[in-house]
């Protein structure tokens, strides 16, 4: 097994339970005991930790997860509809997007619907198939390191839970900022540490986060100030937070070299007007936001009829106090 060390290069890690260590440094979880960079890439469309079976059985049986198939059909309303949302408030179509880890293509072909010139990334010739065939996206395989792209052509650089499965992200993350243009943009989303507390009480408190604790997988588990400190030493010193999708164990950021400064929100609504793909996805993204409208009011409902319950049971309670005093009066 690969004894690892923490990615700020910092040896000194703090037991935090039997598979990882918090760096004294700066407080990242590490994965201390995993496999290797050479055992995490895969050689084949049936071997390797990241190969079809990966994404066939492990996904499913071990993690229990909706298979790729399921997946392709729930992640565009249940992630992309939002992960759009936010990529169209820093930049608007035609920017060109490359998402790495792409997994079954739906966002990349959801970008490519609202206007963006999107393509998608992947380690195993599995899932790149099958995003192609899927959903009809260009698809590349392997790291982002061996792309054969010239420096400063991207204007974004998407990566969707895959920051904490990077053996090296220092070095995968400066490569994807060499190819980004001066004021390119890194659309992130990766579990969060909070940095405090000990394992127990994650178990104590039954946090979602100890379901990001997977040794093999997740070798990097970021804090907020942790992502800032990665992204500030290869010179993005700008990052700005955005709700998470999975707010209960998840982070979301945009980082960039320049200041990050939001779109006017007409001008996305303009620029997915102007093509007829772009205006499907408006109605979609509209529909999105009925829908969670609706959900706020139903819940405004629910908690309305469960005070007035609330009032009824107490009244209860006092007319049946009222009637015992009653009844013990008459008796005398």
């Amino acid at each position: 097994m690969n004894r690892r060390i923490c990615w700020c290069g910092n040896h000194d890690l703090l037991s935090f339970n039997a598979e990882y260590g918090k760096c004294s440094n700066c407080g990242t979880l590490v994965s201390v005991d995993g496999l290797t960079e050479q055992e995490l890439q895969p050689s084949g469309d049936e071997e390797g930790f990241y190969g079809k079976r990966y994404w066939l059985d492990h996904q499913k049986k071990d993690l229990g997860f909706p298979d790729i198939f399921a997946r392709s059909r729930s992640d565009l309303v249940d992630r992309n509809l939002y992960w759009l949302k936010i990529l169209l408030k820093y930049r608007l179509p035609s920017a060109k997007v490359l998402e790495l880890g792409c997994s079954h293509g739906s966002f990349v072909r959801m970008m490519r619907q609202a206007g963006y010139d999107a393509s998608g990334l992947e380690l195993s010739p599995w899932v790149v198939e099958f995003a192609r065939n899927t959903f009809d996206v260009p698809v590349s395989m392997g790291p982002i390191e061996d792309l054969e792209l010239e420096p400063a052509t991207l204007d974004v650089v998407v990566l969707m839970d895959v920051l904490e499965h990077l053996p090296d992200p220092e070095r995968t993350m400066g490569h994807a900022l060499r190819l980004l243009k001066p004021d390119g943009l890194l659309l992130v989303q990766t579990p969060q540490f909070n940095g405090e507390g000990v394992y127990e009480d994650l178990v104590k408190s039954e946090s979602a986060f100890q379901g990001m604790l997977r040794p093999d997988e997740h070798i990097y588990l970021f804090t907020e100030e942790s992502a800032r400190r990665l992204f500030a030493g290869l010179g993005a010193n700008h990052v700005t937070f955005e709700p998470a999708v999975f707010y209960q164990h998840d982070m979301f950021f945009v980082v960039s070299r320049q200041p990050i400064v939001p779109v006017e929100s007409e001008k996305a609504t303009e620029a997915l007007a102007s093509t007829p793909t772009g205006r499907f996805v408006q109605a979609m993204l509209d529909l999105d936001e009925r829908v969670k409208a609706l959900s706020e009011h139903v819940k405004v409902i629910d908690a309305d009829r469960a005070e007035r319950l609330e009032q009824i049971h107490k009244l209860t309670a006092m007319v049946h106090e009222a009637q015992g005093i009653r009844g013990r009066i008459i008796g005398r």
